[in-house]
């Protein structure tokens, strides 16, 4: 069985054991999209779910990437005990596979503390072939119709971060988050996106991401559409075009499914805020 098979297998098993067992889903997602940026061609297919039955949780994931014929892939899952009500220790497990003979696997351990408003976790995971540790601290905190989120990543020695905010109003969504390294504000990227419900089954789409050397200089600017096929379905278009001394425009389709109102753990919870500011996140991260 080809790498491909392997990965459309574990999709499919994803939303099977979501359907077969619903009443222990907090949370399901399977998505395909498509991109074409400067004539090149990429499509992603990713599959999520998180499942709950009495102190014990499971999360899943897997997603395939290809590029231009080349294919990789990522296979990942948690499974976690909580001691106390709101705080879960887990451990993680993932398999990464990339054309050319690139494999890895990865293993951690995490422990997290989260009520509604609020959440924090830390989380160390070691890659074999690599031979390199990450360890990495994440929260949010939620007040009103805001949420801001923040990440501090430690990659073989390497230290990265990342601060976020969003609003949630019930007509319209804004969403920044900015990320950078150790050396330096300059090294990163920030992102600003908005959403406006047109109507009932209808969201314009907007965002803009740009260097935090030369912000607004040169960058990528999107505008798209959302629209909801039913509760749980929707459709996605993005139009993207560079400006400044960078060359380049695309478009992005997407279809998903979507059930349940957000991640298990913190740590996805954090990923999802940032990658509400922009169509882009996948393909930057």
């Amino acid at each position: 069985m080809s790498k491909t098979e392997k990965l459309t297998l574990a999709l499919a098993m994803i939303t099977a054991a979501g359907a077969a067992a619903a009443d222990g889903v907090t949370y399901s997602k399977a998505e395909a999209s498509y991109f074409n940026i400067e004539e090149d061609d990429i499509t992603s297919l990713n599959g999520d779910i998180d499942y709950v039955t009495g102190q014990l949780s499971f999360t899943g994931s897997a997603s395939l990437v290809s590029y231009e014929g080349e294919d990789a892939s990522v296979v990942r899952g948690t499974a976690g005990y909580a001691i106390v009500p709101g705080m879960t220790v887990y451990a993680l497990l993932s398999v990464s596979n990339e054309e050319g003979g690139y494999d890895d696997t990865s293993y951690g351990l995490g422990a997290e503390y989260q009520t509604g408003d609020y959440g924090i976790a830390l989380e160390y995971e070691t890659f074999d072939d690599a031979d390199v540790d990450s360890l990495s601290l994440v929260g949010f905190y939620g007040f009103g119709a805001s949420t801001v989120y923040g990440l501090a990543n430690d990659w073989d020695d390497d230290t990265s971060y990342a601060l976020g905010y969003k609003y949630d109003a019930a007509a319209f969504e804004v969403n920044v988050a900015t990320a950078w390294s150790e050396y330096g504000f300059d090294t990163g990227f920030t992102a600003i996106g908005g959403e406006y419900n047109a109507t009932q089954d209808f969201t314009v789409l907007a965002s803009v991401v740009s260097t935090n050397e030369d912000y607004l200089e040169d960058g990528l600017l999107t505008i798209g559409g959302r629209y909801a096929l039913n509760d749980s379905t929707s459709l996605e278009a993005n139009y993207g075009t560079a400006f400044g001394d960078i060359d380049g425009d695309g478009f992005s389709l997407a279809l998903t499914f979507e059930t349940g109102a957000r991640r298990l753990r913190v740590m996805d919870q954090v990923e999802d805020f940032a990658s509400d500011t922009t169509p882009l996140f996948d393909i930057l991260n």
